[in-house]
């Protein structure tokens, strides 16, 4: 692997830890059953899932924090970015999904662009 050089790899980090704490801020939230984000759900029916929704955001943030499942741990969050992607737009609201999924994608292949198969 080639040294990347140390801005980069700290300006990934810093991309890829803002959506990290985004995603699991939502995740505990919905552990807690908090009324604001129960009342979105229900307009794509999805109120009776957010216990189970909340479990996998901290699932997905965690595999991505272990540098052993780091790797499966960014497919995960892109796939479930690509979710809130998908039901924000069902919801009608702005998509503050598309900024999470370029901030995570950008993050991650500053730290890590053998992930790209680009060579960059």
């Amino acid at each position: 692997m080639n040294q990347i050089p140390r801005w980069r790899y700290y300006l990934g980090w810093a991309m890829s830890l803002f959506v990290c704490l985004g995603i699991t801020a939502s995740g505990m939230a919905k552990l807690m059953n908090a009324p604001m984000l129960v009342e979105s759900l229900a307009i794509i029916n999805l109120q009776d899932h957010i216990m189970t929704i909340g479990i996998i955001e901290l699932t997905c943030v965690a595999l991505y924090l272990f540098p052993k499942t780091s790797n499966i741990g960014f497919f995960l969050l892109c796939s479930y970015i690509g979710g809130i992607i998908a039901a924000e737009w069902a919801m009608g609201i702005p998509a503050i999904g598309v900024t999470l999924a370029v901030l995570m994608y950008v993050g991650t292949m500053l730290r890590k662009p053998e992930l790209s198969g680009l060579n960059i």
